[in-house]
Order: structure tokens, then sequence, then C-alpha cells
């Protein structure tokens, strides 16, 4: 899996079994002419240097995120990823490819147009100070895409001279070497992995939020949310801090019963079925930990997650031992090696029409990114100040996406979903009804 020169300036390694599982799955949104999971970063950001020199500045910083983190200009051929050093002209293609600028325009307006492309890129929107990255998740999870825009702002502040050639000593090593990943030769892992499988068909049919034309034709991304201010933010964390609960498995608890709530009477005695999400990044190899070394990779996982909803409580306990379940060495080291050949059975069986009788999960997922401020700043230097930013994915799924954060000491809750299944007033309902919920059982009112 390590990189290799297979001729002078072109570097190939095998793709993972998740960039496969990642591409695979995104190159299905073909057919629709969008990038399925595409990653996207927003930010909005005052520029306090020459207004005339800020295009030519994020284009060189720009440039300098390809030569630090030369992932951003990889391709896949086959089930190989390839990095090609760049000549000159080779350089100038790139940037034009990838550096976007867009006039007269909005950033809801490109997103319900984006389309696929070969390489990330990089949009900048010059009337409102608006940059926006969009990254095929075989390339980055949503960490690394936080991080790595980080680094762009840094790059901005402290331009310097780069020259090619010295940067693929910087590719990022692949999941398996940054963690020591044992190896499997018995094929007892292979035959474990089905069970993950398991877990997750056999917890249907799973409540879900109703949806408008549940066999429509997937349409453009939505995306909208709700923020909690930093008081009620902060009494959040405190109550979960003294009730021994982490705030991601309260905020899940939450979403689990506002999902109950508005799903149909008929559905109230099915399971919540689902699938957790999980950074991986705390559990590599020292160097490896910090995301800004590395932000252009995908050091994520997803669980299956199957549980009969009950008290809130009982709820929130349950979510708690799901969410610590790879902190413990023991168990880590037990299901790591299952994330491969699960993958490989998950997109097996996502490729076959499924039984006519067969029910679809629809259940909201939770991705929890955490303290957003690990990750992104809100100055640098004297020249770039970040007002705002948000996270957001490419859903062709009916299952909404909900991410959660905090960010200057905001609390975020903002669900990403597929326009032609849901709609934005259903979508915010959700969101709010989870909130009320979550302060509710905190005991929390909402102005502190």
């Amino acid at each position: 899996m390590s990189w290799k020169e297979t001729r002078p300036g072109r570097f190939e390694r095998p793709l993972t079994s998740a960039e496969r599982f990642f591409k695979q799955y995104a190159d299905t949104g073909i057919q629709i002419n969008r990038e399925l999971w595409a990653v996207s970063v927003h930010a909005r950001f005052c520029w306090g240097g020459a207004a005339e020199d800020l295009e030519t500045a994020l284009r060189h910083a720009w440039k300098t995120m390809r030569f630090d983190h030369p992932e951003i200009a990889t391709f896949a051929e086959g089930d190989t990823r390839v990095y090609q050093v760049p000549d000159h002209d080779d350089l100038l293609s790139w940037l034009t490819e990838t550096f976007v600028v867009i006039q007269d325009s909005r950033v809801d307006d490109l997103l319900e147009s984006i389309r696929p492309s070969r390489f990330p890129r990089l949009y900048f929107f010059p009337q409102h100070s608006d940059l926006l990255t969009q990254i095929p998740h075989w390339y980055i999870d949503g960490i690394g895409s936080i991080c790595l825009l980080n680094n762009l702002f840094e790059a901005l502040v402290d331009p310097r001279e780069i020259a090619f050639g010295t940067e693929p000593a910087r590719l990022s090593p692949v999941l398996e070497q940054a963690a020591s990943l044992p190896t499997d030769s018995t094929g007892t892992h292979d035959q474990a992995a089905p069970k993950l499988l398991t877990i997750l068909t056999g917890g249907l049919p799973s409540i879900s939020v109703p949806m408008e034309h549940p066999h429509a034709i997937p349409g453009a991304t939505g995306r909208l949310a709700i923020i909690l201010p930093n008081n009620v933010a902060q009494s959040i964390s405190s109550v979960c801090r003294a009730r021994k609960f982490t705030v991601t498995a309260v905020v899940h608890a939450a979403l689990i019963a506002a999902t109950q709530e508005l799903a149909g009477p008929e559905m109230q005695s099915c399971n919540y079925t689902s699938m957790g999400a999980f950074n991986l990044r705390p559990y590599l190899a020292p160097e490896f930990v910090d995301p800004k070394a590395y932000p252009v990779s995908s050091h994520a996982c997803a669980l299956p997650l199957t549980m009969r909803p009950s008290s809130f409580s009982a709820n929130v306990s349950h979510l708690s031992g799901f969410y610590k379940q790879l902190a413990k060495p023991e168990t880590r080291a037990k299901v790591w090696p299952l994330l491969a050949p699960f993958l490989e059975d998950f997109f097996a069986a996502a490729r076959q029409p499924p039984p006519e009788d067969t029910p679809t999960a629809v259940g909201p997922l939770l991705d929890s990114i955490g303290i957003a401020d690990r990750y992104l700043k809100s100055q640098y230097g004297n020249k770039v100040t970040v007002s705002g930013f948000w996270l957001g994915m490419e859903i062709q799924a009916r299952e909404p996406l909900v991410y959660l954060w905090t960010w200057q000491g905001e609390m975020n809750l903002s669900a990403c979903y597929n326009k032609a299944f849901h709609t934005p007033d259903r979508m915010r309902r959700l969101l709010e009804i989870t909130r009320d919920k979550l302060l509710k059982y905190l005991d929390i009112p909402q102005s502190v």
C-alpha cells in the first residue's frame, strides 16, 4: 500500500478498500451528473490586505496546498491512485481547472448546479468573500476538509516560495499504515465482517422521516442549520459532563426521538437503524494524530447501529456505549480489521436490486465533528478574520445527514438532504424537534 515511484515523477499505490468503496459509490452518481458524498466546506472571511491582491494570493495559497498536501492533485486509474510531479504547464493547467472564481452568484446557487470534477476544487466568490472547497469523499473526510481550509488560510497570510519536485515525500500514508492495522492471513475477519452487515439489514424496517416523493429520481442537495447560542451550548456541555455523557450521544438520542415524533404511527414499534460515524485519528500513530499534518485523507469510518428506541435515558446509555467502542483497545483490535471486508460486503449488497418486500432505511444519520475550533481558527494574523463556516455533503440517498459541531462557542445542527425526497420545512422541523428534545432532557431553557 506504500507509494512507489513507477517512473520519474510518477508515484502510484493501490486504492485502499475504503477509497475504492467511496469512489465506486460516488461513480454511481455519474448517471445523474452528481458527485455522491462529495464533502464541501464553506467559509466567509474578511481580508485585511489589498483587495486587488486577494485573488492572486488565494491562487498561490491553493498552489501551496498542492505542494504541502499533494493528495489534492492525485487521480485514480482503475484501482490505482496516481500522483504526477507537475512541470510548469501541468501546474498551470491544474490551477486553471481547480481554482475557480465565481462572479455574480452565491454559494447555494453553485451547490445546486455543481458537477463532478477530476480533482478537488476551490471556489472563490469575490463579491461576498466566500470560499468553498468541494472534494470527493474518497480523498478526504469532514475533519480533514476543515483542516485543509485552515491550512489554506495559514498559507494565505504567510506566503512562501515553493518549488515542486520534493512534495511526493509528503503523500499521506494509508490508514492501514498510519494505524498499524494487523493483517489477517487466516481469513477469519472476512468471515466475521458479514455479521456487521447483518446488524444493518436485520434492523429494518427503521423509523424514518416521512418523504414527499420516495420513488423520485434524486435531485439537488439541500442544506439548512439551526444555531444554539454560546450560553445554551455551554450549558449543554456542562450538564453532559456532570452526567458523564458525551454531547454526541445525547444529541443522537434527541435526533432519534425527533424521528419518532415525525414518523407515522405504523413505525412507532420499529427499530432505529442507521450508521454511526467515528473519527479514527485519535487512534493513529503519534505522528499522524494531528489532522492538520495530513488533512487530505479519509481517516474515518462508519459502523452499523440498530436499536429499539426506549426511554431517553436508556437511549443515551446505549449510544454512549456504542460511541465508546473504538476507544477501548481490545474492542478496537477486533473491529478495525473488519472495516475493509465490511465495506466490500456493503457495496456488493448495495449494487444488487433489493427484493420487493425489503424495507428501506431512511433514518437520519448523525456525524459529530466535535469542537471545530481545534481545526479552524477565526483569526489568522492581521489579514484574515473568519466570520463563519459550515460543512456539508452531497446527498443522493433518502437518508438525511445531520452534522453536529461547535465553533466559537456556538453549537450547530446542520442537515444535508436531497430535495427530491425531503422539504426544507420538514428538515427544519427535524432539527427544531431535536433541539427541543435535547434541551428538555437536560433541563435547559432555550434562553439560559
